[in-house]
């Protein structure tokens, strides 16, 4: 049976997402995750025992601070990617988020592609994904159709606008309003890989979401990708467009952000993992390197590198002298040059 044209999108955004990674092609926007040099911490007195990864966000216990970003589905090949990464989910206690479902909400041979997140991980913590601008009954459609814990809202415009066939009107911030007011699950408020600054996080204060993702950029560039689909001229070029994650958690603070964060793009380490939540993320996530990992070695190489990351953890915390995530965040850390002339810049602008 053939496949819709969007159907076709879905796994055009796979391939050549999977063969940025693959060739480790990807751009890099601003300070990184090494921009920022952890402190020894010569007497700990603690014991890697000690440590207690435990999140409480979403109204949910989370045994571990990470989890499988959105990425897929819609499409006959990534239903295959998506009952892989549910099944990887469920032998390793993470969560999950799916691709966006709006594909599902117009064509019912899509649906499976989702479902089978939920019947591979029947007793794990799913999110669903829509954009900011659907209503509050597909946010129902979506949430039902995976029996979702928590949705994820996401906010692209920068994807939108080199996409040949995106919108190019984004009137979202009434009917974000609806949707965390009715939605019956937790709201996350998430970019997808262009970042947040100070204002994006002063706006989201006024909806009061129950998270807040900031997507920052070098993970996934939807930028270039959309580009690469059009197969046009570069007459719209952001390539360098957005924040990094390391810089968006930065802005949170500078804006005095009291809403959770969660920290996505360019995660691909334990390491990376500890820096997001020493800058103030609840949770992480990763989606690309995830990705590329299983479509690369397989569902048994993704499980090996889970588990890597969570045998790594409880040690890394324990190199910091933190019990926890919160203790973290008061971890000695020193910046780059570079960072340090973005934070100068950032905390002069929020005066």
């Amino acid at each position: 049976m053939s496949e819709s044209n969007q159907a076709h999108r879905k796994d055009e955004h796979l391939s050549l997402s999977v063969n940025i990674w693959r060739q480790n092609k990807r751009l890099q926007v601003g300070a990184n995750f090494d921009d920022i040099r952890w402190l020894p911490d010569t007497f700990p007195e603690m014991s890697v025992s000690d440590v207690d990864l435990g999140v409480m966000l979403l109204n949910h216990h989370f045994d571990w601070p990470f989890y499988i970003e959105a990425m897929t589905g819609g499409s006959h090949l990534t239903s295959r990617i998506n009952g892989q990464l549910a099944q990887a989910a469920q032998k390793t206690n993470l969560a999950m988020a799916v691709g966006s479902q709006s594909i599902a909400l117009k064509e019912s041979d899509a649906v499976a592609s989702f479902k089978i997140a939920r019947q591979n991980n029947p007793d794990g913590f799913l999110i669903a994904n829509l954009g900011a601008d659907h209503s509050i009954k597909n946010v129902r459609d979506a949430i039902d159709m995976i029996d979702a814990n928590a949705i994820e809202m996401h906010v692209n415009v920068a994807q939108e606008l080199v996409m040949a066939e995106g919108d190019r009107e984004f009137y979202w911030l009434d009917n974000l309003s609806t949707i965390i007011a009715k939605s019956p699950v937790p709201v996350i408020i998430k970019e997808v890989g262009f970042g947040m600054s100070n204002q994006a996080f002063k706006t989201i204060k006024q909806l009061a979401p129950a998270a807040i993702n900031v997507g920052g950029a070098n993970g996934t560039n939807f930028a270039v990708i959309e580009r690469r689909r059009n197969r046009q001229p570069d007459t719209f070029n952001i390539d360098q467009y957005g924040l990094s994650t390391v810089e968006s958690l930065l802005s949170a603070q500078f804006s005095n952000n009291q809403i959770p964060l969660i920290a996505t793009g360019g995660i691909q380490s334990a390491n990376d993992i500890i820096t997001s939540l020493m800058l103030g993320a609840s949770l992480t996530s990763s989606a690309g390197f995830m990705l590329a990992t299983l479509m690369d070695k397989g569902e048994t190489a993704l499980i090996q590198q889970i588990e890597d990351w969570q045998r790594a953890l409880p040690r890394l915390f324990t190199l910091l002298g933190a019990k926890n995530g919160q203790s973290l965040q008061h971890a000695e850390r020193l910046y780059s040059p570079a960072l340090q002339n973005f934070i100068n810049q950032r905390q002069s602008a929020t005066h």
